[in-house]
């Protein structure tokens, strides 16, 4: 009932860490070609390792010449539709041969590609009965009425969905009625740089833990298991570049935290970077902080299982 998204690396780029060193070394010389396979035999662990860490954090498209593919287990129809947006897109034109960048996308990204389980010929009949849908943390939160409320609807739609197909209407037309909280599978694959696109932008306190915490930490979890645990320091907040603070990209959305325009926690990096110099402890305490530092707390616990750092400095947690 309820089941949390599941994640499974199914399949990967053959020696990631000595294909990345191979490519480096290939394009910074005019030495004789060292395989992955040669890497393997005749480099140290350390340097690999070290050299994987550097070009990766550089964002060039080194990154993209290694690709993994997860199957994705219990996730909502509303997570596919962020997850989407990830991608790039394509706009042909008589004037300009190749790709252009969507408007509505974010540019350079690097590429991904999924398959979904098809709600079409799924028949759908008794996903509420089998909880095979999303009970977010704050509809519980609300309490024992609303979570009622919430899964009343849900085996309301589930009933009339049934009936319609009974009567011979299509599940493809039926299906129109499935909420944006049922669950489903979907395969993706992406590569190394869209892996860092996804845990930087989602990985951020800003935007919505609930549904992305449980796949990207499923999908870390799998490359640090069955590839190699370096793949755990992809997780670190947006603002961050290596262990050095950058400056957040989400001003906008943290100014409404502090205006009360939003009326979630502020970013507790964003204090202790950008508010804390600018207009000092004692003004940002009794404006920001008391006011909702148990939630702030609560959920700089959540953020720093996640990160594997300090939520109010970014320090990594030995």
């Amino acid at each position: 009932m309820n089941e949390k998204p599941k994640v499974t690396l199914l399949t990967w780029t053959m020696n990631p860490l000595e294909t990345v060193y191979s490519v480096w070394q290939a394009s910074k010389s005019e030495d004789e070609l060292v395989t992955p396979f040669n890497v393997k035999t005749s480099v140290s662990q350390e340097e690999v390792e070290r050299l994987f860490r550097a070009v990766i954090a550089q964002r060039i498209p080194i990154g993209e010449h290694v690709d993994f593919v997860f199957m994705l287990e219990n996730v909502s129809v509303s997570w596919r539709e962020q997850a989407v947006r990830h991608r790039i897109g394509t706009l042909p034109s008589p004037e300009r041969v190749g790709v252009d960048i969507v408007m509505d996308q974010i540019p350079d990204l690097p590429d991904s590609s999924f398959w979904s389980q098809s709600m079409r010929i799924q028949n759908m009949s008794n996903f509420a009965r089998k909880g095979a849908y999303r009970l977010p943390e704050t509809v519980i939160e609300a309490g024992p009425e609303m979570v009622s409320l919430y899964k009343e609807t849900m085996r309301l739609i589930e009933r009339t969905y049934a009936v319609l197909v009974e009567e011979g209407v299509p599940m493809e037309d039926a299906r129109e009625l499935i909420p944006l909280g049922a669950q489903h599978r979907i395969s993706w694959r992406l590569n190394i740089g869209s892996l860092q696109h996804i845990v930087g932008k989602r990985g951020c306190w800003i935007l919505q833990l609930g549904i992305w915490g449980p796949v990207i930490t499923g999908m870390v979890n799998e490359l640090a298991t069955k590839v190699h645990p370096v793949f755990r320091e992809l997780v670190a907040p947006p603002c961050l570049k290596g262990d050095e603070f950058m400056g957040c990209i989400y001003h906008e959305e943290c100014r409404r935290r502090y205006t009360g325009d939003d009326a979630l926690p502020p970013c507790p990096l964003h204090l202790t970077y950008h508010e804390l110099p600018a207009k000092g402890l004692e003004y940002v305490e009794a404006q920001f902080l008391y006011p909702r530092m148990e939630e702030m707390e609560e959920r700089a616990e959540q953020y720093r299982v996640f990160w594997g750092r300090d939520p109010y400095t970014g320090e990594r947690l030995c």
